[in-house]
């Protein structure tokens, strides 16, 4: 059950969380393309449509580095329009404080966070770099896969204990899976009632094979990564995606969950 220390351990999370909510500049500049706002510098491991992944040359395997990129850095569509990330700085941080509260109250492993911080706009967390020899789970050989699906499993269970009356991430933003951000209004805040008895929770809700690490001589877990989409749920929203390659989301010929989920949470609505 998520007991007193645990509850205190969130309250003083949410306290310390800036008053302002970042929102994106409705024109926001474009740059000539001769100054590519989305050039891969040295040490920089790449850029998609949301973050952008830097290493030091100097250092490698050292430190692993994110950020948020910024509106002069959206991907732009094929009808001209940018490509904003739904609620990216408000997951960068919440799962910042997630990894924290897994670190302090189970034994699952995760990156260790060297710093996090906002800058004008751009959240970075920079932690150090898992492994070496670590691969992901879906290289596994598939003879020892048992043995790493039930270590996940045990990490699983740890979290499940974790419990708590309120839907959502650790300072206070409820954030669903991404199978089912997908299928909510762009940037949709959910605003939902508290439950009379702690029956929520702690999922991590995007347990895919490449967020599964696993050392390759001795198939131990090194590190559960990707917390960003991680709080108090249903055990529902918890699927087991690390079971076959691919995303969080349903493939051709798989269950499609996200409308039970989207039920439930209309259930929960304030």
């Amino acid at each position: 059950m998520f007991d007193n220390k645990a509850e205190a351990d969130r309250d003083e999370l949410a306290d310390t969380q800036p008053a302002y909510i970042h929102s994106v500049a409705p024109d926001p500049r474009r740059l000539d393309p001769l100054d590519n706002p989305r050039v891969e510098e040295e040490g920089c491991l790449g850029i998609t449509h949301e973050k952008k992944y830097y290493d030091f040359p100097e250092y490698p395997n050292a430190v692993f580095i994110k950020r948020n990129i910024t509106p002069s850095e959206y991907l732009v569509n094929l009808a001209g329009n940018l490509v904003p990330p739904t609620l990216c700085i408000e997951r960068m941080r919440n799962e910042v404080a997630s990894m924290r509260f897994i670190q302090k109250h189970t034994s699952i492993p995760t990156p260790n966070i060297r710093c996090a911080f906002e800058d004008h706009g751009r959240y970075y967390i920079i932690t150090d770099m898992v492994g070496p020899g670590s691969i992901d789970l879906g290289d596994v050989p598939e003879d020892k896969r048992a043995m790493v699906y039930a270590e996940l499993e045990g990490y699983i269970a740890q979290m499940h204990q974790l419990t708590s009356k309120v839907m959502g991430g650790l300072l206070g933003d409820v954030i669903p899976p991404y199978r089912v951000c997908r299928a909510l209004p762009i940037n949709h805040v959910l605003k939902l009632r508290q439950a009379d008895t702690p029956e929520f929770v702690f999922c991590h809700n995007d347990l895919s094979q490449s967020n599964v690490l696993v050392d390759a001589d001795t198939f131990k877990i090194t590190a559960i990564l990707d917390w960003e989409y991680s709080g108090f749920f249903p055990v529902e929203f918890e699927a087991p995606f690390y079971l076959r390659p691919g995303p969080s989301a349903a493939l051709d010929g798989e269950k499609d969950d996200v409308g039970e989920l989207l039920q439930i949470l209309e259930q929960w609505k304030a």
